[in-house]
């Protein structure tokens, strides 16, 4: 998945092949299980159905369907000549897999937004931007926009896509596209979503702490009496907190996005470093199994419905929805 010119093999042997090969089939089991159970979670407890989560559901979509067809791109790897079966398949492996990417960076925008408005907006602004129908067209957004900037160049003949020979990869097939395509996409995909992430981010942990820092500072030490009623913390307080928590769990599913991409973005700037791709471009896959991870071990809510639908105890979710389910 590069658009460099290389004077040797990438791969060092046959063995690298295969070892890269077995991770890649990893990811998409881990991938595939993950955010089906993601999807499961947010339709069977109505404690998920809120608009932050439709958000998380459409990048759970997108990983669920990279994952599907990665195995296709461990077909490729260990293909030295030609892609084994029809062409097609690798054609739409590249095309999900980009397509895809473009998707999830656009859906960890609209969560950064979601999360920057319900947290620093009042109430009536954060249901006046997110109403139903307004998500349902941000959503649509996230899916069209990357959709395009790979259909009109394919349409166009700009770029094809298929068997890239050079790296034993399904992308885009340097000898019949323009060249730079990687650096159109990238123009596309990140610039604008990394400013508005960042910006988003650094709003909300600085109005946090300026908000903890406050009630530090009304703070009084409580009496024998406080302690002893012991009187529940305000479900305002609660709420707050939790809000805090979960922000700060979805920025860590946006650094682990970046961590993932930076590796292979810096391959394809940094000169002399062709033999570094195929790995980079499997961390960079890597992305797409390791949300449900973050969610199973930060978020509380999604914990509780994993451990539920694990077990098969379906009766135990926690406000559970009128989906009928299959535990």
């Amino acid at each position: 998945m590069a658009n460099k010119t290389v004077d040797a093999d990438v791969y060092v042997s046959y063995a690298e092949r295969q070892i890269l090969a077995t991770i890649v089939i990893t990811i998409s089991f881990l991938g595939v299980t993950g955010n089906l159970l993601v999807i499961a979670a947010v339709i069977l407890t109505k404690k998920l159905h809120h608009t932050t989560n439709m958000f998380v559901l459409n990048l759970s979509i997108t990983d669920l369907l990279t994952n599907i067809f990665i195995p296709f791109g461990a077909v490729a790897v260990l293909s030295e000549v030609e892609f084994p079966l029809p062409m097609i398949l690798c054609s739409l492996t590249a095309f999900i897999f980009y397509a895809c990417f473009g998707c999830s960076i656009n859906n960890l925008m609209c969560i950064a937004i979601n999360r920057y408005v319900m947290i620093i907006h009042k109430r009536a602004t954060y249901q006046r931007l997110f109403s139903p129908k307004r998500t349902v067209v941000a959503i649509l957004l996230t899916w069209l926009i990357p959709m395009c900037f790979l259909i009109i160049p394919v349409a166009t003949g700009f770029i094809k896509l298929g068997f890239e020979p050079e790296y034993s990869s399904c992308s885009w097939v340097k000898a019949e596209s323009q060249p730079g395509f990687h650096l159109i996409l990238f123009a596309a995909f990140c610039p604008l979503q990394l400013a508005t992430i960042f910006f988003c981010y650094i709003r909300i942990f600085y109005h946090i702490s300026s908000h903890a820092k406050k009630v530090r500072h009304l703070d009084r030490a409580p009496s024998i009496s406080e302690i002893t009623s012991n009187v529940p913390e305000p479900p305002a307080n609660r709420k707050n907190k939790l809000q805090a928590e979960v922000t700060k769990n979805l920025f860590t599913v946006v650094c682990t996005f970046f961590l993932c991409v930076a590796p292979y973005s810096f391959s394809l700037i940094l000169p002399k470093t062709e033999q570094f791709i195929p790995i980079a471009g499997v961390i960079l896959t890597g992305n797409s199994c390791v949300n449900p991870l973050i969610y199973a071990a930060k978020h509380p809510h999604f914990r509780t419905v994993f451990r539920c639908i694990i077990t098969m105890k379906c009766t135990e979710i926690p406000e559970r929805s009128s989906f009928k389910c299959f535990c």
